[in-house]
């Protein structure tokens, strides 16, 4: 009941500092920063799907010895044409915020898990922070200091300009160090709409990078817009764009937009009903992955077309020929096998090629989603193409020679794949009651879940009653157990 009089004041309170016009570029700032803290205390959980592409630049001539960044920062300036395309990838994420923090997951994937996004992605250039921390530290943290820039016009926008600068003591900035990440102190400017106050662009630089991160410079643009996100309007990026120089003279030019904002909401739902009849619940719970040693025979069931397959995307594929234990039929042919694609990278340097880097995932046998580990067999190409630094290990490397801008794989196009065991970082389960119990398992407390980060949970036996728990398109709860935790 206190909620939504607290609700009705803040859209109030932002109604108020919308509908009011200041000239002072003090009094402008006061009220642009009050409206971004009005509106982040509000802001639910939620969503956005981010798709980017990077583009990764070399000189033509290698400079020996490598020059100082101040001297990196020269060249690439005043000669831009000795700068060539090396390489382009591209990819697309759900990314979720809570309370300003970032994780990711692959478009389209079932559940967000607590795996970095950096790890998800491997190597390449990426960054957070567009989503929220950097204006947390700009605005909301008390430590960043301004200056006042002037009017500028952008189309038909009358803007205010503030450069600002955040010192090491109250950034939140990192930047990747080998095996750690090293914090910057961070500055740049900010533009405000004149009239309603809105931020409507951000430049971020970093200072005083430590040299332990191997980068020269790192500079992202934001541009800000408002969205619907649930029940109010919040300020969110819709484009953003990041350039990183190395102290190997090496750039890397990223681009993003932000698309599909929402309120995150827990897919799953809890059900405490006696009467789920008990043979549906066991039906639904996943089988144990194949054995290793078995072969797959594969086949695309739809073309990989480089134009517009992005690193995230989801790729089936048909089994070509049945599974057979003992003369007896274990999987079908025809089978679905589902994978994702991890990398798409375009290389330019001779000899040009594509190489399409993909993680299979899933067997759907007979309704069930089987988890599948497999590796592409040595024999497939002559060609060797080693995966992405910091994916999974069976993750494979197909390589397309081609001195085209676009390749397409056609369906149909085969593959040979042998199952192995799972990666020891997927072997975190307990056995009980013969199915796979994830050792971060949900625990329900009455009836309200408070945390369901679980991949697979199975029966557990309480008093003399049988608690079914499985995970799926819901979560079914037969008995009249109420909690469940980690054995």
């Amino acid at each position: 009941m206190k909620l939504l009089p607290r609700a009705c004041l803040c859209a109030a309170a932002t109604a108020a500092l919308l509908a009011q016009h200041p000239s002072d570029p003090t009094e402008l700032l006061v009220k642009a920063r009050d409206l971004i803290v009005a509106r982040a205390k509000r802001l639910p959980d939620y969503t956005c799907v981010q798709t980017a592409a990077r583009q990764y630049f070399k000189h033509l001539q290698p400079l020996v010895p490598l020059p100082y960044c101040v001297q990196i920062a020269t060249l690439n300036k005043d000669n831009p044409h000795d700068l060539a395309l090396q390489a382009t990838d591209r990819l697309r994420l759900d990314l979720k915020v809570s309370q300003g923090t970032e994780i990711g997951a692959w478009a389209g994937a079932s559940q967000f898990s607590s795996r970095s996004v950096f790890d998800l992605i491997g190597e390449g250039s990426y960054g957070t922070g567009t989503l929220g921390s950097f204006l947390a530290d700009i605005f909301q943290d008390g430590g960043a200091t301004y200056t006042s820039r002037g009017q500028e016009t952008a189309g038909v926008l009358q803007l205010t300009a503030h450069a600002y600068r955040v010192p090491l003591s109250s950034s939140h900035y990192l930047i990747e160090a080998g095996a750690g990440w090293a914090k910057a102190a961070f500055s740049g400017v900010f533009w405000v709409d004149s009239a309603s106050a809105e931020l409507r662009r951000l430049l971020v630089d970093a200072n005083e990078i430590p040299p332990e991160t191997g980068a020269c410079e790192v500079a992202t643009t934001v541009e800000y817009k408002g969205v619907k996100v649930g029940a109010g309007e919040f300020l969110l990026p819709i484009r953003s764009s990041m350039r990183t120089v190395g102290m190997d003279t090496t750039e890397t030019r990223t681009t993003a937009v932000y698309s599909g904002c929402r309120e995150y909401r827990g897919e799953a739902s809890i059900r405490f009903d006696d009467a789920v009849p008990r043979a549906a619940a066991q039906a639904a719970i996943p089988a144990a992955p194949l054995a290793p040693g078995v072969s797959l025979s594969l086949a695309l069931t739809s073309p990989i077309n480089t134009d517009i397959a992005v690193a995230g995307d989801v790729v089936t594929a048909k089994l070509r020929k049945p599974v057979r234990v003992s003369k007896e039929v274990l999987i079908p042919a025809g089978a679905t096998v589902e994978g994702r694609i991890v990398q798409m990278r375009h290389w330019l340097d001779p000899p040009p090629h594509f190489t399409i880097s993909l993680l299979l995932e899933t067997l759907q046998v007979r309704g069930v989603a089987i988890p599948l580990y497999a590796r592409l067999r040595p024999a497939e190409s002559a060609n060797i193409a080693l995966p992405p630094i910091g994916q999974s290990p069976l993750v494979a490397a197909l390589l397309f020679n081609t001195d085209k801008s676009r390749y397409i794989v056609a369906a149909g196009y085969q593959s040979n794949w042998v199952t192995v065991e799972p990666p020891m970082e997927e072997k975190k389960f307990y056995t009980v009651c013969g199915y796979e119990l994830s050792k971060m398992c949900a625990r329900f407390v009455g009836r309200t879940k408070q945390h369901l980060p679980a991949l697979r949970l199975s029966c557990v036996k309480a008093s003399e009653r049988t608690l079914d728990v499985y995970f799926g398109p819901s979560i079914l709860l037969t008995g009249s157990q109420t909690e469940v935790s980690c054995l």
